[in-house]
């Protein structure tokens, strides 16, 4: 059993990172397409920064706060 899981241990993990990627590159897309973000600068930033900055338009979308969304917006447009 445990000659098993050390077998099936590194693929386990890839997928974990795979999938971790494929969720913070969907999160990318997601504000390049809905707030025509440049997708180069968006790469600078880590996953949890951009998880960070995805949550705070959110916010501010609720808040209806069209000059707040601006300034969250502006430094990432081209």
């Amino acid at each position: 059993m445990t000659i098993l899981f050390l077998l099936l241990s590194p693929a386990l993990f890839a997928l974990f990172w795979i999938v971790r990627f494929q969720i913070c590159s969907a999160r990318r897309r997601r504000l390049v397409d809905t707030y025509g973000i440049d997708s180069k600068k968006l790469r600078k930033l880590s996953c949890r920064e951009v998880t960070k900055l995805r949550k705070q338009i959110e916010e501010l979308e609720e808040k209806k706060d069209a000059f707040g969304l601006e300034s969250a917006v502006r430094p990432y447009r081209p």
